[in-house]
């Protein structure tokens, strides 16, 4: 039975879903089981026995656990288990087969041609298992507002990092989705993104029933430890696991559990999306580079583009129209695939172009201060570039700033339809981070019209007088909620800007956001519909993380900040955070922040909202793991925690629904000046100043 409370997103929201459920019918696209499997893109995973697979169970499953029962095949998550021996840059590919995974309500397997040319899991990975009758309060387990005792020598659960030997911190909690005990996952949260191509091992031990009786390993553990486990691969890997990787936190000691699994290398996440950055930006100078006759430097040109209106009105320009850019798709609908090559890797399809749409905004005229200061903003969940135009970006325009948009692929309105099919089944998941993709090129090239000189400036509806509105060569990024989510990933892989503002941000979308946000709620009657089991929904939402990274910050923080990919400059990072966010899960962007090694004003928070009672449930070290920001100089990337007296959220996998948790401050900070300053000096100075002194930031002016 479901806990979880329904709250219903605007009409007109849930009318465009109810729509888009009515053309998937309609069209025929719902997957049938003998379409499920697909065609493998490229090559197909290197064929490997159950001798190579890490010593996996039978058929595709792991012996470690037999529960709960009809649901245990892929736990424990995530697992080598399921991997093979590849020739990758981690030395395995994953391997699950899409024979024994979940199936809808129609008896169809999610696919996993896609997942399997991963060489590794998610960096964030909800590490996934089953104890029965498990205590969290009496085995004393970190919990999302106590992370510190993660660390503590004596925690029951253990997460080690086996090339550094590191222990890593985390938060766990029963899966709160469901309240039947017999299915109740327990989930592991890293606090931070796991290390790419790095191997873990986990450990569960000293763990109490409610009842306060201890809970013994096992029968797999202790067979694995006495050599009678079969297979008997399996057996002396999970002893290997125990007794040496293990030893330094162990000792003798037998824990309930134990296994290992690879995080996924930087090639494996981010791969697709440089090479389509690298053939994009070729195509770009092949067909639209300098000559000698234009006399442009050798790396200033731009994309085609034409405006289609331009209006005027009360000091702001409001300028739309669209932009060529190489298609790597199949076709322009919401449903194709990429076109790749022998290896399955994208390729441009040919000579076709995605004709992208983008809409401006800015002063109308040059302000006493200079020209505007041009952004490229992203606008939230399965929105469109319309936003720009509204609430969230006229009081940037008031500080004399540009914003430019274009529709988030893959996560726009227009993709909804796209969004259905895929919560019914989930094998056709593999198209929306496919598109998702072609986004990222998108907003590259929206970034290289506005830097150009050749670009948006030439055109006469970006200038004023015969003087140019905004400056050129002087991109940023800002993008809210969804834009946030992948606004770091954009910007990791983005040779067009070097500062990027993340509001209200996060990464993790299956493990960590969905469940927790308001917004699942319309989504989730679709998924729950088609993924009935509450496990085969939390292992299904893993599955589809594991390409869902390729498209969010998840596949691209390590590299955003620090250890940039080659060829691309490291970037800037200011997230603001607003308290008790009702769509993005506060874990969700303090996850973020540790990941790209963020510091943080001090102090983070105040339970008092000015004089009103303290709240509850308020975590013991906010921000727990961040170090203070220094406010007086430029930052590599640093979190603000705005408080609008919003109650604290569930701390354990459900959302805010309910006026016990009062308004959404999702989209707060428009009316708030102390921000807006905030926000102005990062982007002209790289400095983000202190605004609220020696106490918390908190604000009455939404």
């Amino acid at each position: 039975m479901k806990t979880r409370g329904r709250t219903r997103l605007p009409i007109a929201f849930g009318a465009v879903l109810v729509m888009a459920a009515t053309l998937v019918t309609a069209t025929g696209l719902a997957t049938t089981a003998s379409e499920a499997q697909g065609v493998p893109r490229g090559a197909p995973p290197t064929a490997a026995t159950e001798a190579n697979s890490a010593g996996a169970g039978v058929k595709g499953c792991d012996v470690l656990l037999t529960a709960p029962a009809g649901h245990d095949c892929l736990l424990p998550w995530p697992n080598d288990a399921f991997t093979v021996r590849s020739r990758t840059a981690t030395g395995r590919r994953l391997h699950i087969s899409s024979k024994v995974d979940p199936s809808n309500i129609h008896g169809v397997h999610v696919a996993t041609t896609a997942q399997n040319q991963a060489d590794g899991f998610s960096p964030g990975s909800v590490i996934m298992t089953y104890v029965s009758g498990l205590s969290i309060t009496q085995s004393d387990i970190a919990t999302s507002t106590n992370i510190g005792l993660s660390l503590a020598p004596d925690s029951p659960i253990v997460i080690l990092d086996t090339v550094t030997h590191a222990r890593v911190p985390y938060f766990a909690e029963l899966d709160a989705q469901t309240s039947d005990t017999s299915e109740q996952l327990l989930l592991i949260h890293p606090a931070r993104a796991l290390t790419e191509g790095h191997r873990y091992a986990v450990a569960l031990r000293d763990l109490v029933d409610t009842d306060g009786v201890p809970i013994p390993p096992l029968a797999s553990t202790t067979e694995a430890l006495a050599g009678t486990l079969e297979p008997a691969a399996r057996g002396a890997h999970i002893r290997h696991v125990i007794r040496h990787d293990l030893a330094s936190v162990l000792g003798t000691t037998v824990p309930f559990q134990a296994w290992d699994f690879t995080v996924a290398s930087a090639q494996s996440l981010a791969g697709p999306a440089l090479r389509m950055h690298s053939l994009a930006y070729q195509w770009l100078r092949t067909h639209h580079g300098p000559t000698p006759a234009t006399g442009s430097a050798s790396t200033d040109f731009a994309p085609s583009f034409t405006v289609t209106a331009v209006t005027d009105n009360s000091g702001v320009r409001d300028v739309h129209g669209t932009f060529q850019v190489p298609l790597f798709l199949a076709d322009t609908t919401p449903f194709s695939k990429f076109v790749t090559d022998g290896n399955g890797n994208p390729v441009i399809n040919g000579s076709k172009t995605w004709t992208a749409n983008f809409i401006c905004v800015m002063p109308s005229t040059v302000q006493s201060a200079g020209p505007a200061t041009p952004t490229v903003y992203g606008h939230g969940l399965l929105g469109s570039a319309s936003e720009v135009e509204g609430g969230s970006f006229s009081a940037g325009i008031a500080h004399d700033l540009m914003g430019c948009a274009t529709d988030w692929v893959g996560m726009s309105s227009s993709d909804i339809p796209n969004v259905v099919r895929n919560l019914q089944d989930m094998s056709t998941f593999d198209t929306q981070v496919d598109h998702m993709l072609q986004g990222f090129v998108n907003f590259q090239f929206l970034g290289r019209l506005i830097n150009s000189s050749n670009g948006f400036v030439t055109d006469p509806a970006f200038q004023a007088g015969g003087q140019a509105l905004f400056k050129t060569h002087d991109c940023h990024f800002m993008g809210y909620s969804q834009g946030g989510i992948m606004g770091g990933a954009v910007s990791a892989v983005s040779t067009e800007w070097k500062r990027a503002i993340l509001g209200v941000p996060g990464m993790d979308y299956g493990g960590l956001l969905l469940n927790r946000s308001v917004d699942w709620n319309e989504f989730a009657s679709f998924f729950d519909a088609s993924y009935t089991d509450p496990v085969d929904q939390q292992v299904v939402l893993q599955m589809a993380q594991l390409l869902w990274d390729r498209g969010e910050n998840e596949g691209y923080a390590e590299h955003l900040t620090s250890h940039p990919y080659r060829g691309i400059p490291a970037k800037q990072i200011f997230i603001i955070e607003n308290y008790g966010d009702h769509q993005v899960a506060n874990v969700s962007a303090e996850m973020l922040a540790r990941t790209i090694g963020a510091h943080n004003h001090q102090p983070a928070f105040n339970s008092q909202f000015f004089r009103a009672p303290p709240r509850a449930n308020v975590p013991v070290t906010p921000q727990w793991g961040l170090a203070k920001l220094n406010q007086n100089k430029p930052a590599k990337a640093g979190l603000v925690l705005w408080d609008y007296g919003t109650p604290t959220p569930p701390t354990d996998n459900l959302a805010p629904n309910g006026s016990a948790y009062g308004a959404d401050p999702h989209g707060f900070g428009r009316g708030n000046a102390l921000l807006l300053t905030q926000i102005t000096t990062f982007l002209s100075t790289g400095v983000i100043p202190n605004e609220c002194g020696a106490a918390a930031c908190q604000s009455n002016n939404p």
